[in-house]
This record gives C-alpha cells, sequence and structure tokens, in this order.
C-alpha cells in the first residue's frame, strides 16, 4: 500500500528532552482506517556515485515517549527513537516503515534519528520499523520492529479530550465466504456473490479487488444485500470477455478489515452473448483446467519456506499453461510469482507459522482457470540449509536464457527460463547474471538458491532441479526492488560459460 497526494500542513516543532529528537511534522495523509500520518521528504547533501554498498541496520528502535508539555497541541500518535546506523560513504536518511496488511510501507522519512508519527487512533497499536538510506539510494536492512500503542503526544491529556470509543474496537468482521461468480448481462461488467460478513458491532460494509495488469487494486463495485444471507456485487468499467480474479474484504465502522476471501474467478460479460468461436477461427476463449493436489512436498530443506506442488492442467491449445501462484496475507494476497511446471518454492516466510496459498492456470491467450481450492503449509523452520556444491565451470555448455521482466512502481516480478541447447545433461548449475544498475535488487525468488552481491546475481540449483536433460527448459525466477528504470541483463552464464 502506498500514500499519495498528501496535503502539506505547517511545520510543528516538539522538544523531546535533553538527547532527544526534534521532529518535523510535513504533512498527513490517509492510510487505512483512521491511520493519518506524517511524511516528509529531503534531499541528499551529496550524491554517491558508483557506490553499491548498503548502510548498516540502524541502532535499536525504541518508543521514546514525550514528556509532559501541556499545549503543545501534537495530537495522538507515537515517539519513535532509534541508533545511528553507518554508510562507508554516509547515511543520508531514514525511512520510517509502518506494517499495513502484513507488509511494511515507508510512512516518512527523515535525516535524524527520531520521528513523531501522528494523527493515530487512541489506543491503537502500530508496528514500526526503520531503514537506512545513503545518497546513492542504497536501503540497508530493517531495525528491529517495536509494537507501540497510540496515546496523547503532549504526554498528558488534554483538559478536554474528545469523546473516544469505550470500549474501543479492535474485533474484525468474519472473512466472507463463498465467494463465486454471478451472472451479470451488462457489457464490461462482473457478477460476484458471497456469504455475509458479521462483526461483534455491524458489518458496514465490502471492498471489493480485482487482480488487473499483474496486482491487485480495489475497483468500484455496487453492492446489495439480498435476503437470507447472500450478497451480490456488480463491478463494472472492465474489459469485455477479459478474466479477473477477485476477492472482498468486510469491513466495520471502526475500519477493522477482515480476513479475505477465497479468490474467485469471473469473465467481464460481452453484451449481447456471442456464441463460442468457431473452428478455425483462431479466437481462443476457453479456459485452462482448474488446478488441484495443491500440497506441500516434504523430503527437502527449505529454511523459512515451503515447497508446493499441483496437479498439471491442460489447455485446449494444446500448449501447457502457466501457473499463478497466490498467497493470502491479513487482508489480501501478495503474488508468489509465475511458474512453467506445477511446483514452486516460496521463501521469505516466517518458520511455523502457517500460510494459505491458492494456484491459477492462465494459458496463452490470457484465459484464466478457476483458482484451486485453498490450502495451507507451515513454513519449514529457519535453519541453515546447505545447497548443493557449486558445479565446476564447464566449455562443454550449450544454453539459452530468456529473461522477462513485469515491472511497476518500486518494483517488478522477473521470469527466467534456461534451455539446454547442447547433447548432453547438464548435472548441477550456476546462473549468473549483472544488474545494470545498483538499485535493482533480488527481494525473494524460487526455484533456485538466489544470491546477490553489489550488482552481480547467481541462481543454484536445489536438489529437485538439479539435471537439466538436452532440449529441457527449466523455469525461475524471482521479485526485485528497483528505483526508477528497470533495464533487463545483458548477458547470462550457466557454470561459467556463456548462454546466448
Amino acid at each position: 500500500m502506498s500514500v499519495r497526494g498528501l496535503p502539506k500542513a505547517g511545520a510543528v516543532r516538539a522538544g523531546l528532552g535533553a538527547g532527544l529528537l526534534a521532529a518535523g511534522l510535513l504533512g498527513t495523509g490517509l492510510l487505512g482506517a483512521g491511520l493519518a500520518l506524517a511524511a516528509a521528504t529531503f534531499s541528499p547533501a551529496f550524491a554517491a556515485a558508483g557506490d553499491t554498498t548498503p548502510p548498516g541496520a540502524p541502532g535499536a528502535l525504541f518508543h521514546c515517549p514525550l514528556p509532559a508539555a501541556p499545549g503543545s497541541g501534537l495530537g495522538i500518535g507515537v515517539s519513535l527513537c532509534w541508533g545511528a546506523a553507518t554508510d562507508d560513504v554516509g547515511v543520508t536518511g531514514y525511512d520510517v516503515q509502518v506494517k499495513q496488511d502484513g507488509a511494511f510501507t515507508t510512512i516518512r522519512t527523515t535525516t535524524g534519528t527520531g520521528s513523531i508519527v501522528s494523527g493515530l487512533t487512541l489506543g491503537q497499536s502500530y508496528t514500526f520499523r526503520v531503514i537506512a538510506r545513503d545518497a546513492a539510494g542504497n536501503a540497508g536492512p530493517p531495525s528491529n520492529e517495536v509494537t507501540a500503542s497510540a496515546n496523547y503526544l503532549t504526554g498528558v491529556p488534554p483538559s478536554s479530550p474528545p469523546p473516544s470509543p469505550t470500549p474501543i474496537d479492535r474485533t474484525p468482521p468474519t472473512r466472507p465466504e463463498g465467494l463465486g461468480p454471478y451472472s451479470v448481462y451488462i457489457n464490461g461488467a462482473a457478477g460476484l456473490t458471497w456469504t455475509r460478513s458479521t462483526d461483534d458491532v455491524a458489518v458496514s460494509g465490502y471492498e471489493v479487488y480485482a487482480w488487473i495488469d499483474g496486482a491487485f487494486g480495489k475497483v468500484p463495485a455496487q453492492i446489495s444485500e439480498q435476503a437470507g444471507d447472500k450478497v451480490l456485487a456488480i463491478v463494472g468499467d472492465l474489459t469485455p470477455g477479459r478474466d479477473y480474479l477477485f476477492y472482498v474484504v468486510a469491513k466495520d465502522a471502526a475500519g477493522n478489515l477482515s480476513a479475505p476471501s477465497d479468490l474467485a474467478r469471473q469473465r467481464a460479460m460481452v453484451e449481447p452473448p456471442v456464441a463460442g468461436p468457431s473452428p478455425g477461427t483462431g479466437t481462443d476463449t476457453t479456459p485452462p483446467g482448474t488446478p488441484t493436489g495443491l500440497t506441500s512436498v516434504t523430503g527437502m530443506p527449505i529454511p523459512n519456506g515451503v515447497f508446493l506442488a499441483w496437479n498439471t492442467v491442460s489447455d485446449d491449445s494444446g500448449v501447457p499453461p502457466k501457473y499463478d501462484l497466490f498467497r493470502r496475507t491479513g487482508h489480501g494476497y501478495a503474488y508468489e510469482g509465475e511458474n512453467g511446471t506445477p511446483r514452486d518454492i516460496v521463501s521469505g516466510l516466517e518458520g511455523g507459522k502457517p500460510y494459505t496459498f491458492q494456484v491459477v492456470a492462465r494459458d496463452a491467450a490470457g484465459n484464466l482457470s478457476y483458482p484451486s481450492a485453498p490450502y495451507t503449509a507451515v513454513a519449514q523452520p529457519g535453519e541453515t540449509s546447505s545447497p548443493s556444491p557449486s558445479p565446476s565451470p564447464s566449455s562443454g555448455i550449450a544454453c539459452t536464457v530468456a529473461y522477462t521482466a513485469t515491472t511497476w512502481g518500486g518494483g517488478f516480478t522477473a521470469s527466467v527460463t534456461i534451455t539446454n541447447t547442447g547433447t548432453t545433461a547438464i548435472s548441477g548449475w550456476k546462473l549468473g547474471f549483472g544488474f545494470p544498475l545498483a538499485s535493482q535488487r533480488v527481494t525473494n525468488g524460487w526455484s533456485a538458491v538466489w544470491t546477490q552481491s553489489a550488482a552481480a546475481v547467481t541462481a543454484e540449483n536445489y536438489e529437485w532441479n538439479k539435471t537439466i536433460k538436452p532440449g529441457q527448459s527449466l523455469y525461475l525466477g524471482f521479485n526485485g526492488a528497483h528505483s526508477g528504470e528497470n533495464p533487463s541483463p545483458a548477458a547470462f552464464t550457466l557454470n561459467g560459460a556463456t548462454c546466448s
């Protein structure tokens, strides 16, 4: 989630006592339910051309309550302090991040080692962390996480405090169940139906999200509650005949959001309805089969991750479809990437914690299958694993590498296809390439052990995919971050041999 269009407000200075910070509140904006947060920008005093070394982690982050200062008028929020980070050139600022929908979002940038986050909900808990940056834009590892409850920033309540809910409602509605398609005869519209959610006070409404151009986003919907326990929604302004994935979240008056519904697939209506394509027309409107059998694969260590596999599905085109894997988060879904084979390794999870997944098949024409049944897997503990030994360079390898990236603001997902064009099998492999820009970096990947040092990236095989037979292709990929442009790597090597 990103914060856009923050309206400017007057600067406010607040003393934190001897040795504490001075914080400027340069703007406020709405983030989620009643979350108005201060934001600021800064310009580095110098540029560090060619600097690819990120800063270290900030020192211990802690909640540093403001001293009593009646009349300072800072409102309701949290004050934070941390130790300075180090860098080979120099730290130019810190990103203050808050956890929202299971992910951290930057809500304030400051040059000091402290920050005030105002405009919060009295009594509500928020989780924060801090990341240091240098003049070249390199971001270091995050600090420890701190959870603090919002309170009066003056240290004492005002003489006439505004009324607050008693007790504060922190209970979210139940997640919408039974999401599925509903037929509507409106050109470019898709109909959905689900079972009404419940809440300890009352459900105030629902939010509908659609998978469009590689990301889920909230879409306008006409929502009506029917007799019994059913809810109907009509989502318009879609591309007629195109398949979409949807999920729904319930909300209450206090701004609490439910867990998301299961994923559902629906096709936007073409009005008037048209018959299926005639043989030989070249128009493919038939979706692939629905993936089944989603389960965990055991016997291979995946620290802080899971190894998932499912049954292969077919498509009427005769070309094997691709698979898109989604992981359920607090109030939505995270995209875990595209796969050419019916399996995936998801890393970067919390060991011992359960995670729920669904997979969708997609053919070359863009038709989507119905999502698989949800499957919950427990991430393996974060023990140190030993990947296969690095293979020795071989001049006898013949290979091609195809690299494609789907890019959005600040991030991207890359798909990499390795093909053995030689006449002998490759047993054990190590892919290497370099990013053109220092700001490009791998955040997490699948189907390989991914590492990065400065701009150099390597991907090494797991035991289950160490062999690439002649003529065989191997599909892997990763999620990444970037700043500005996101050019593709120019060259790839496999076990030291250059691939075309």
